[in-house]
């Protein structure tokens, strides 16, 4: 299996945020691979559960089961449509009779794992993180440092509603102040959208952004 790495660019990039102060889409650092034919992604969205949540915690040692979903879409630096979006789903279950917890991942091409963990910090930890996901053929991108790319993912704990709504639906043509502000735009009206219909949601930018290295 042939691997090769890829290289990170420092790009500034501004937090959006909402009146008052609240951080909506928060830059967050992520490790790309390239293995195969296939781009990984590794990153952490801790917040969607976080052991100081009370009522998160209470549910969990209360054996229901807790589901995490996570929308990715793969964006390339300069246009205005993602290239490749994909959907993780996890639950994560406390089993008492086992005395052990479940976290189960779901992927729509690939068969569901099962991972089982004693304590529960650790089964968090693997909840929360997106474990070298597949998130574009290596096919479909450029190489080089001309060709940057970045990927968004929006979390949610919980759903109240069902799906979350598609970047088109109500929002703005976003002219006027460049694609990459209108695409970042559409990913912050899906997360102020997207806040009534789960218990908790979380949507980020990976930063720095990277390129495919060239052979």
């Amino acid at each position: 299996m042939r691997r090769r790495g890829f290289l990170a660019l420092a790009l500034a990039t501004p937090v959006m945020a909402a009146p008052g102060g609240l951080e909506l889409v928060k830059p967050r650092r992520a490790r790309f691979e390239e293995v195969g034919d296939a781009v990984l992604m590794t990153v952490d969205l801790p917040e969607l559960l976080l052991t100081r949540d009370a009522d998160a915690m209470a549910s969990l040692e209360s054996a229901f089961r807790t589901r995490l979903d996570f929308e990715i879409a793969l964006h390339r630096t300069g246009q205005s449509e993602a290239i490749e979006r994909r959907r993780v789903v996890v639950f994560i279950q406390w089993d008492p009779w086992k005395e052990r917890y479940m976290v189960e991942t779901k992927e729509a091409d690939r068969t569901a794992t099962r991972r089982y963990f004693v304590g529960r910090d650790d089964a968090i930890v693997a909840a929360v993180r997106l474990d070298r996901v597949r998130i574009a053929s290596v096919a479909t991108l450029e190489r080089g440092p001309k060709a940057i790319y970045y990927a968004t993912v929006v979390g949610q704990r919980n759903r109240i509603e069902k799906g979350l709504l598609s970047p088109e639906d109500g929002d703005s043509d976003g002219r006027g102040q460049g694609r990459d502000l209108s695409v970042f735009s559409r990913w912050v009206g899906i997360f102020i959208r997207a806040t009534q219909s789960a218990e908790k949601t979380v949507a980020i930018k990976t930063n720095p952004a990277f390129y495919l290295v060239p052979r």
